[in-house]
């Protein structure tokens, strides 16, 4: 039977963990999350009874992180990691199965583990929003370097199309004003290469 000492004493490592959780996920940084996560998993693992024996597991997407004696035939309890309302992934703690059994887990490192899923998955979904309003702010960047592209491009056909239609207009007059039939066969020829470049 634990005493009030006891108890205050896994009272006082749960918040120390909720705690240090916290400060890892309001530090860290989206490019190197693998490090934080190795962070959390361990202050997951000093924060459960047994401690000393205790071992984690995280597996999230593509980061799997545990402590050095983590095995799936341990005595384990479980909690997933959502991220927006989908399982990604699941927060393992485990005993050496030979020597502790499911009943040797408090309830309330149950509700501590199910408070730390939760946590990561808010930093997993903080991940995917700013990755996505990257994305979103790219495109933009993509389309309005496509719009001044296209003004750029109208403004040169305009400035080669204006010259050309003069040519193509005087062209006409000369071909009117021309009786020599080699002069007139060129006309026509440069006339037919004017209203294709104009086209």
């Amino acid at each position: 039977m634990a005493t009030v000492k006891d108890k205050l004493k896994e009272r006082i490592k749960e918040l120390t963990c909720l705690y240090e959780v916290t400060s890892i996920i309001a530090n860290s940084d989206f490019d190197q999350l693998e490090i934080s996560l190795e962070a959390i998993v361990y202050s997951v693992k000093n924060a459960w009874q047994f401690n000393l024996v205790s071992e984690v597991h995280l597996s999230l997407g593509e980061y799997s992180v545990q402590t050095d004696g983590f095995r799936n035939t341990m005595t384990l309890m479980h909690s997933d990691i959502k991220v927006f309302n989908k399982v990604s992934g699941t927060l393992k703690v485990g005993y050496p199965e030979d020597r502790y059994f499911y009943a040797d887990f408090l309830e309330e490192e149950k509700d501590l583990l199910n408070n730390v899923s939760i946590a990561i998955g808010n930093l997993l979904e903080r991940k995917q929003i700013r990755e996505s309003e990257a994305k979103v702010k790219r495109q933009m960047e993509r389309t309005d370097r496509l719009h001044i592209l296209g003004e750029i491009t109208a403004g040169i056909a305009h400035e080669l199309n204006t010259p050309l239609a003069n040519i193509l207009g005087f062209t006409e007059l000369l071909k009117e004003r021309v009786s020599n039939a080699g002069a007139l066969k060129i006309l026509i020829k440069l006339l037919r290469m004017q209203y294709s470049v104009v086209k």
